[in-house]
């Protein structure tokens, strides 16, 4: 009977800890995938506030070398280290959620005002803002947030984080900063050449 007891506590213990960031990013990526089509609908700008947005991603393949670069690890790794540093602490929780969920939310958007704008081949240029370092950022994304989301739910239930936690989480923040930082590379070096591959292509069109 203890035993039992004992094996509910930790199965429900397990589940309250679980993240739910695929969900979230599903969540947030139907949300981003409709809320073009309400201000399209209803006639609030939407060319340009499409144009806006497609035009500032554009604009990114216009900057070459090590100033593309930086501007990448800014964009990139400014929020990224700040949540891991949130896994030390009660801001871990929401800063996990929200970000997986935003994460989500710009996608969504991203496609539908593609598409909006500019039909299939806005959506294709589209996808190609995200290939290939969105094949390291999402996994990536999703298994940081959770260890983050892990550590912060920890401390709100007075935990803490023991010296040998801390030490285990240093190194997966090592590991998933070396990744990442391939991910950054794609991005950098892969990314716009691909991009204007599909952009010479679609003038055919």
């Amino acid at each position: 009977m203890v035993q039992g007891e004992y094996m509910e506590t930790v199965l429900s213990t397990k589940i309250k800890n679980s993240f739910p960031g695929l969900a979230l990013l599903m969540a947030g990526f139907l949300a981003g995938l409709l809320i073009p089509n309400f201000i399209y609908r209803f006639s609030w700008k939407q060319q340009a506030f499409s144009a806006i947005y497609l035009l500032t991603a554009y604009g990114k393949t216009g900057v070459e070398g090590t100033d593309y670069l930086l501007q990448i690890i800014w964009m990139r790794g400014s929020f990224f280290f700040l949540s891991l540093l949130c896994g030390f602490t009660v801001f871990g929780v929401p800063i996990a959620v929200g970000a997986m969920l935003f994460t989500g939310l710009e996608l969504g958007m991203v496609f539908s005002m593609s598409i909006l704008q500019f039909g299939l081949t806005g959506g294709a240029v589209a996808a190609t803002l995200l290939f290939p370092h969105y094949l390291i950022y999402l996994p990536l994304w999703n298994v940081v947030y959770q260890m983050i989301y892990r550590e912060s739910m920890g401390i709100w239930r007075n935990h803490g984080i023991f010296p040998r936690k801390v030490s285990d989480y240093l190194l997966k923040v090592f590991l998933y900063t070396m990744l990442y930082g391939v991910g950054i590379f794609l991005e950098w070096r892969v990314n716009p050449w691909i991009l204007n591959k599909i952009l010479d292509f679609s003038k055919f069109f």
